[in-house]
């Protein structure tokens, strides 16, 4: 992991948009580096100060590079964005990028005053890097002053985007590795990512866009969230696609495996129902759920195929019944040593035909992937939801009546977590 670089997981072109998308919205300096705090991409918004006086310094540009690592390295021990003061006596904020839980790279924000300056500090730092004091004063009072609610809403920010690129990076990494490994599939491999990689570019680029309009940051503060989530659900849906490719692979090759551990359903619910609104494909008053209070808080299985088998039943009666309701109801029963979990998506649509209906519930049954092919499907990754429901000795019923909507039943075993 320590001789994989950023720009190998991610392109620069793509980590510039992001950090110029950033500094245009909030209006600060963005920079986002390697691992070891060296810059990668050309600085965005920076200030007179830092760029043409303070790292033009070579003592300067040492101080910056280190206080660039020690605010990743902040972020990284505590999981939150860290906010702080550099050599220079500016606030700075930090959040790591990182890949299978190492760093490979932080994205810096800031160059911003929250006091007036001090400017007999400012002049002992300009003899100590060398440059002009009455034009190193000049250029730290042109430096913008903001409120602490300012700078903190802009980190929470940075830490979202951090966020987003780690996933990226996971995602390249993981369709890196399965490339040196595949041999007859490796073709359709390398399309898919160059598939991938441009539809992120576009997904950043319209992000880009929608921060370059001119409007006032009162306008925009409840719809740049509302944009960067959307960035979010639309990377997430993303490297749901890249899952799924892996797992017809291992299912082909014989791999295939269960990542079993303790979780919430509720979160794991909650969680794909916002990745639905939020990408706004279904309306929040039309997208809805209920979990029962049988549903124990924690229970031992495979969250991550479980919320992808959800998310591909909404899919689902989305694609079928557009506009409709759909909603998501999870109950349990205790069976035996074990707790069945009931996961029902409804929605109140047309239906599905009789013979496309016979043909779904075949596609779904079988303990292997249907060789009959189904485009619509495969492109989905529907054809795993059957798969995954097998894997986990569960059951799924498909009920429809035209005209009275659709109602897909998935009953799974689960272990029930009790104590501490």
């Amino acid at each position: 992991m320590s001789n994989i670089l950023l720009t190998d997981m991610i392109p620069t072109e793509i980590l510039q948009e992001v950090q110029d998308a950033f500094s245009d919205f909030t209006g600060m300096a963005a920079l986002i580096t390697d691992a070891k705090g060296v810059p990668i991409t050309k600085g965005s918004g920076f200030t007179r100060f830092c760029m043409e006086m303070t790292r033009e310094s070579k003592e300067g540009r040492k101080k910056c590079e280190s206080c660039d690592r020690q605010g990743a390295f902040m972020t990284m021990q505590s999981g939150k964005p860290a906010v702080y003061t550099c050599h220079a006596g500016l606030t700075d904020y930090a959040a790591p990028i990182l890949l299978n839980g190492g760093f490979i790279g932080s994205l810096i924000g800031g160059q911003v005053r929250t006091e007036p300056v001090d400017e007999d500090k400012i002049r002992e730092k300009a003899v100590e890097y060398d440059v002009d004091p009455d034009e190193y004063v000049k250029a730290a009072k042109a430096i913008n002053e903001l409120r602490k609610e300012e700078i903190d809403k802009a980190a929470y920010f940075l830490q979202r985007l951090a966020g987003v690129l780690s996933r990226v990076a996971f995602q390249s990494y993981q369709a890196l590795l399965q490339n040196h490994e595949m041999k007859e599939d490796a073709k359709s491999q390398s399309d898919f990512m160059m598939q991938f990689s441009k539809e992120l570019k576009q997904s950043v680029s319209e992000m880009y866009s929608f921060f370059s309009v001119g409007k006032s940051k009162e306008d925009l503060d409840e719809r740049i969230q509302k944009k960067v989530y959307g960035l979010m659900a639309r990377t997430l849906e993303l490297g749901s696609i890249v899952e799924d490719k892996f797992d017809y692979i291992d299912i082909k090759n014989g791999d295939f495996k269960l990542s079993e551990t303790v979780y919430n359903i509720r979160a794991v619910v909650e969680m794909k129902i916002k990745e639905f609104t939020d990408q706004g494909e279904i309306s929040g008053d039309k997208l809805s759920y209920s979990i029962s209070d049988e549903v124990p808080e924690k229970l031992v299985g495979d969250p991550s195929r479980i919320g992808s088998m959800i998310g591909k039943l909404i899919e689902s009666s989305n694609m079928y019944n557009k506009g409709t309701w759909i909603r998501v109801e999870v109950d349990a029963r205790k069976e035996s040593y074990s707790t069945d979990i009931i996961i029902r998506v409804a929605d109140g649509g047309g239906g599905i035909e009789k013979k496309r209906l016979e043909f779904m519930r075949g596609y779904l049954s079988s303990r292997g992937l249907s060789e009959v092919r189904d485009e619509e499907f495969d492109k989905s990754g529907f054809s795993l939801v059957g798969y995954h429901i097998n894997a986990m000795s569960g059951s799924l019923q498909i009920i429809s009546e035209p005209g009275e909507g659709t109602e897909f039943i998935i009953t799974i075993p689960q272990l029930m977590v009790t104590g501490g």
